[in-house]
């Protein structure tokens, strides 16, 4: 589940990062009664099934992007395919935050070292996200209106999915903990 939450987040990204898709006003939100797996307050439903996905096409997976074409789909899976192999370049990241921990670790303080390791890790982090977001831009150029509209659609209702979700972790965490919820912020106009 949390692959599958970290994909759609580095999915959503682009959205988010690319402002040159910016076209008319997005089509609102759908509200969370109209999301699989979340009741009408918001938040996960309950039950045997809860926080699953629904929908499950051939092979017993969920459509990433249920409202994309099937063309559109083929397009968005080409381009996470070719946007970088993302286990190579976290295994990357890992090893140069390694390398940071070692040296920070040593008895001797080489605050260069530490330095080098960081900048390392960010430039690599910043190259696979950099390599995923011109995977994604191309991809969207090729992409129908129709096909991006729905995309973009299908990225909010993800992104709601996994905040109701995460909500209902933290809620779970806090009555294990025997924490009360903290009070609701007040509505503002």
């Amino acid at each position: 589940m949390i692959r599958k939450l970290l994909l759609a987040a580095l999915i959503a990204a682009p959205l988010i990062t690319v402002p040159a898709f910016a076209q008319s006003a997005p089509p609102a939100p759908a509200s969370p009664a109209a999301i699989p797996g979340v009741s009408p307050g918001g938040s996960p439903g309950v039950g045997p099934h809860a926080g699953r996905h629904h929908g499950h096409g051939a092979g017993g997976h969920m459509r990433m992007f249920p409202s994309l074409s099937e063309a559109g789909r083929q397009i968005m899976r080409e381009a996470m395919v070719t946007g970088g192999n993302r286990r190579d370049d976290r295994k990357k990241v890992e090893a140069a935050r390694g390398r940071m921990l070692a040296a920070l670790e040593a008895e001797r303080f080489d605050a260069g070292a530490i330095k080098r390791a960081m900048d390392e890790e960010r430039a690599l982090s910043d190259a696979s996200r950099q390599q995923r977001q011109a995977a994604m831009l191309a991809a969207f150029q090729k992409l129908s209106p129709e096909d991006r509209k729905a995309f973009a659609t299908d990225s909010r209702v993800m992104k709601t999915r996994m905040h109701a979700r995460m909500d209902g972790w933290r809620e779970r965490m806090r009555e294990r903990r025997g924490e009360s919820r903290p009070p609701a912020a007040p509505m503002q106009d």
